[in-house]
């Protein structure tokens, strides 16, 4: 009689087939004295008792619906006949532990009593199967796995931040631990861990199998905080043996792994968290308890927004906010001269939100990824957009209400929704965040001016920050063109940036920080109260000095937008002797295959491309032949071998004596060749993050001669 399993365990090794079925043939048959004879054999192969342990493991789970007995595991249990040394291993298949180093730290004499106790259960629980046939039914163990894993699924769906999130977590720790086999998707991991939580709170509430929707989820929440707690829950867990290939190795992890466990413990919270928020009956319930019936609707996959049912306030829906919103905390207190308990009502035509976008940071992760993509084109990943309304989309006309501190309460044509705030969800803040904001516009609307002008501050003093750093290669392409369509801003500022923004309001719309900022100032300066208003007209003045300043960096750094061909064709537009010319000819052909789509930059392929004319210019005059007939290998052998030991300083002055020796005066303001020569001897920093320095001619030569450029002549 064969057992299941193969011819090797998990690692590869090799287990006797033949032994085990004769031993479980002669047990079956009542055969005494060969059962003592054969269990002395398999005592002595610690990879035959591992097999037996695990099979007889597997029917106790078919038999007692997908529970351990207690005297399987428990070595205080007197119930049944199991030995400590069986209980020991039981207990190591549970925990994922390595069977077989575990069958290997005991005995012969304790091996063989494991064995012997394995092979009766077996025998028995196969008997049973015969006679009464094996339970089919869901396990409990199966109904918190398989509930925990749609819970975490409607979550990552319908939150895209927390999705990215984790799958930068997962992809960090199955790179890092490759040999333990963790599975490309982790989702079912934190499904694992948090079925694990919900299976021990069902035992403990006495709950079964069918009245799995009464259990109150919620209360999984404190011991999520408790990761010694949770390890040793998952490490008993008797998960289904259909989920042994993400079980294992997850639970091999956590056991190796504190911050591993520590940080599926925090996504397994907030998964609990964001379900109770969004429970259609938890609205300004004290110490609601949340069960899984309240979650059915999300757990069958339902990933539309979180509105809930009626309530006590009749009407009334609660809704969390989407993950990757963001408001800042208001700059002012609550206004003066009004009530502290004052409820207000204000009408409002967009509600302006921050929020960055998942989906969009994934797609570029795939794009930056893919290295078929030879100019990427990234989308941005933060916008500015309008509120919409959690259950109908409607961004627009909202009246909104409360008092100040209290979560914003949002009115619209489909009905009234509260965005109550969720525990220590990310996010949670928004509602109350928003309607101070907007308390604070309604009884003074020149405080949106006073909240913008700190924030165009602190953009100033990010860029004069950035202007001093060794990185810095001029304003971004994106904000030039920004800068260049506002200016000239004329009178009407708010009308100058209208137009040159070109606003996708109220839908999102994305953009660098200098776009958003503006996009916010537009829409301040828009109206007429903040306008006119000593603060607005403050406002205005910043903005217009930001701008100016941003235009005049954007003219400071223009020559370095040039395209790297039309440099060339300035340069060789100088004119210069019969020779130089055909050099540059010959650059510029070599150059038009290779960087027809590049623009000067740092300087190095234009200073390169420059280097290269003067050493072909060079070489073919001293050879008397044409510069067809200088090959790479003439370049480069005017480089340096090695620039690390200072050598490249001299190249300048070696070229500038060779240059001497055909006739042209390097001090000349009228000789081009010259002239690019005391060019190209400056000494400029190798790259952004060295301090190290070396002539332009020998950076730039060496650059536009890299491999990657496939430069070939």
């Amino acid at each position: 009689m064969e057992l299941p399993g193969g011819s090797t365990d998990a690692d590869g090794r090799p287990v006797d087939q033949q032994l085990l079925g004769e031993l479980m043939a002669a047990a079956l048959k009542g055969c005494t004295g060969c059962v003592d004879r054969l269990l002395g054999q398999v005592a002595a192969d610690s990879a035959c008792v591992a097999r037996l342990v695990e099979v007889s493991r597997l029917t106790a789970l078919r038999v007692y619906s997908g529970e351990l007995p207690p005297f399987m595991t428990d070595d205080d249990d007197r119930s049944g006949p199991s030995p400590v040394e069986l209980r020991r291993l039981v207990r190591a298949v549970t925990a994922a532990e390595p069977l077989f180093e575990e069958c290997e730290r005991l005995t012969v004499a304790e091996r063989r009593s494991a064995a012997h106790a394995a092979l009766e259960l077996l025998v028995g629980h196969l008997v049973v199967a015969n006679e009464e046939g094996l339970d089919t039914a869901q396990t409990l163990s199966q109904a918190c796995f398989g509930l925990s894993a749609l819970m975490v699924k409607w979550w990552f769906e319908t939150n895209r931040f927390a999705a990215w999130e984790f799958s930068g977590f997962w992809k960090e720790h199955t790179f890092a631990r490759r040999a333990l086999g963790l599975p490309h998707d982790g989702t079912d991991a934190v499904g694992l861990l948090l079925g694990a939580v919900l299976h021990h709170q069902a035992i403990q509430d006495g709950i079964s199998v069918e009245q799995i929707r009464a259990l109150v989820f919620t209360r999984a929440i404190p011991v999520l905080k408790d990761t010694e707690q949770v390890g040793s829950i998952l490490r008993m867990y008797v998960a289904p043996p259909e989920i042994d290939d993400i079980a294992v190795p997850v639970k091999r992890l956590a056991r190796a792994d504190a911050g591993f466990l520590a940080e599926l413990c925090q996504f397994a919270r907030l998964t609990v968290a964001a379900h109770a928020a969004g429970c259609p009956h938890g609205l300004r319930e004290a110490e609601h308890q949340c069960t899984l019936a309240h979650r059915a609707s999300a757990i069958r996959g339902d990933t539309r927004a979180q509105v809930a049912a009626s309530t006590a306030e009749q009407g009334r829906r609660v809704a969390l906010p989407y993950n990757g919103y963001s408001e800042d905390e208001p700059i002012e207190g609550a206004p003066d001269g009004y009530p502290e308990d004052q409820t207000w009502q204000i009408n409002v035509g967009w509600i302006l939100v921050e929020r960055w976008d998942a989906q969009v940071a994934r797609w570029n992760e795939a794009i930056s990824d893919d290295s078929s993509i030879s100019e990427p084109n990234y989308d941005h990943e933060t916008g500015l957009e309008a509120l919409a309304c959690p259950a109908c989309g409607n961004r627009e006309s909202h009246l909104v209400e409360g008092r100040w501190g209290d979560p914003l309460t949002l009115h619209c044509r489909c009905g009234v929704t509260v965005m109550s705030p969720a525990g220590d969800l990310p996010g949670s803040e928004l509602g109350r965040r928003l309607l101070k904001q907007l308390i604070l516009r309604e009884a003074d609307p020149a405080y949106e001016a006073r909240r913008l002008m700190p924030l165009v501050a602190e953009y100033q003093q990010r860029e004069a920050d950035a202007r001093t750093a060794s990185w810095y290669r001029g304003p971004d392409a994106e904000d030039v063109a920004l800068v260049e369509a506002i200016a000239p801003m004329g009178e009407d500022l708010a009308q100058a940036l209208t137009t040159a923004l070109r606003p996708k309001l109220p839908q999102r719309h994305g953009g660098r920080a200098i776009t958003l900022l503006l996009l916010k100032v537009a829409y301040a300066l828009s109206n007429p109260s903040v306008k006119d208003s000593p603060d607005g007209q403050r406002l205005e003045s910043q903005v217009r000095a930001l701008v100016t300043d941003l235009k005049q960096e954007s003219d400071r750094w223009a020559p370095t937008r040039q395209p790297v061909l039309d440099r060339l064709q300035a340069w060789q537009d100088e004119g210069g002797p019969e020779a130089w010319q055909a050099a540059w000819a010959r650059t510029r052909e070599l150059a038009g295959r290779r960087f027809k789509s590049y623009r000067v930059g740092d300087g190095n392929l234009s200073d390169g491309c420059a280097a290269l004319t003067l050493a072909l210019y060079i070489l073919s005059r001293e050879s008397g032949s044409g510069t067809e007939q200088v090959g790479l290998g003439d370049v480069r052998s005017l480089l340096p071998a090695n620039t690390t030991d200072g050598a490249a300083k001299d190249i300048p002055q070696r070229w500038g004596a060779r240059l001497q020796a055909l006739g042209h005066d390097l001090d000349s303001e009228h000789d081009p060749v010259a002239a690019l020569w005391r060019h190209l001897r400056v000494d400029r920093p190798i790259n952004t993050y060295s301090a190290r320095r070396e002539p332009a001619l020998v950076i730039g030569l060496s650059h536009v001669l890299d491999p990657a450029y496939a430069v070939r002549f």
